[in-house]
């Protein structure tokens, strides 16, 4: 009679011996893998330091920093850009203004791209996948671009809109970007607008893998499509929707184009962002420290949030799934 033996006790003594194998024996097995281990480690890791953490470590030691971007002087002056940051009334209305930017950019991203993926993803529209492609040609162009067209479309006088409003009996179009009640949400909706076919995309990609028994179980069961909609689709697309809001995000801190094709900030300083707001303390007034602080305030920001934001979504998922 043959007895069957279990191989999980070899397996952990394998894994035991492994880890007791001395330093030069774990150095040997790198050098006869060096190539591996070189391409596939170690030349990563030097890129990503080279090209990203070099750059943001000399942006904190800058944010310490006085520097017109010329002089050999840099001169040490502390927290002193950081406190001028904190009395600085146009930050702040950069930053408000960035914050409305998010809230827009998320109403694009998480609500109207999510509805026009179910939308067109549903057996009653014809030429879904054309409508997608339409809706993904404005990511495949520049912002500035986007943001020039813009700007002669929304032009009072002889743009699109103007001669719409021409057309209906008004002498002249809506100045939309010359209004400070308006130029800030105008470019919100450009932004949103050239920006709906990535998350449409992502919400296209997640709901062709639900599994269509789940929505005929849902359909059996008497749920109408709202309640599938609520009960089945959403939870399924939980993931996609921490991608999508986290890329959106991250995306809408750091905006600078648009507002450098269209308003340059303005009028006055109603539509400045703090990536554009950035932009000007370091390249137009020099003070190229007080840029790097305000950067810096960018790059917290973000990690920021994407460290929460994830780790909460994930819990949530942890707890919806058990």
């Amino acid at each position: 009679m043959q007895v069957g033996l279990s191989r999980e006790p070899v397996l952990h003594a394998a894994e035991e011996g492994d880890r007791r194998r001395p330093l030069w024996k774990q150095l040997e097995e790198i050098r006869r893998h060096r190539l591996v281990f070189g391409f596939g480690i170690v030349l990563p890791l030097a890129v990503y330091l080279v090209f990203v953490g070099y750059p943001i470590s000399y942006t904190f030691y800058l944010s310490f920093q006085q520097w017109n971007g010329f002089s050999n002087v840099v001169k040490f002056v502390g927290l002193a850009n950081y406190r001028h940051l904190i009395n600085d009334s146009n930050f702040w209305l950069s930053f408000s203004n960035t914050v409305k930017w998010i809230i827009g950019t998320l109403f694009f991203t998480d609500v109207l791209a999510f509805i026009l993926a179910v939308v067109l993803r549903s057996k009653s529209i014809y030429f879904g996948a054309v409508l997608r492609a339409f809706f993904f040609l404005p990511v495949t162009m520049s912002l500035i671009a986007i943001g020039l067209m813009f700007s002669f479309i929304l032009t009072p006088a002889f743009g699109g809109v103007g001669l719409i409003a021409q057309a209906l009996g008004f002498p002249r179009g809506p100045d939309l970007l010359g209004q400070p009640a308006t130029a800030l949400y105008t470019l919100i909706g450009v932004f949103g607008w050239s920006y709906l076919g990535i998350p449409l995309v992502l919400f296209d990609a997640g709901l062709t893998q639900i599994p269509e028994e789940l929505n005929e179980a849902a359909r059996l069961e008497g749920a109408t499509p709202l309640q599938q909609l609520r009960f089945v689709t959403l939870p399924m697309l939980r993931p996609t929707f921490v991608v999508v809001t986290v890329l959106a995000v991250l995306e809408a801190i750091r905006t600078f184009d648009l507002v450098y094709a269209m308003t340059g900030g303005g009028p006055g300083h109603s539509s400045d962002t703090l990536g554009y707001y950035m932009w000007i303390q370091s390249f137009d007034e020099r003070h190229f420290g007080y840029g790097a602080a305000i950067s810096t305030v960018m790059l917290l920001l973000s990690s920021l949030f994407a460290m929460v934001y994830v780790r909460r979504a994930g819990r949530a998922a942890l707890e919806g799934g058990g």
